[in-house]
């Protein structure tokens, strides 16, 4: 879901005219379908407050290579994770 101040943002570079569709889509770096809808009136001027706060899938350690696989990730990794639990349903006959 979209920040509402970009929602608001994108309203009031419609309203005053100046820009394309597809140049307000890339400016804010949303799709030309959220800006139309949007100009249409069929998406509301709703959406989600920001939050300071960082996400639980924020990376908060740097990239690095998994020991294991040799990928380029941001540990755990989760290339490892995926295969050793297909691992384990294979193992279990599933």
């Amino acid at each position: 879901m979209l920040p509402t101040a970009l929602v608001h943002e994108i309203d009031r570079l419609l309203k005053q005219g100046e820009l394309s569709h597809r140049k307000i889509a890339a400016r804010l770096g949303v799709s030309r379908g959220v800006v139309s809808a949007i100009a249409k009136g069929r998406r509301g001027l709703y959406g989600k407050e920001s939050d300071d706060e960082p996400r639980s899938l924020t990376p908060t350690l740097p990239p690095a290579r998994c020991p294991r696989c040799g990928y380029r990730i941001y540990p755990p990794c989760l290339v490892c994770c995926a295969r050793d639990a297909a691992a384990a349903k294979s193992a279990r006959g599933n």
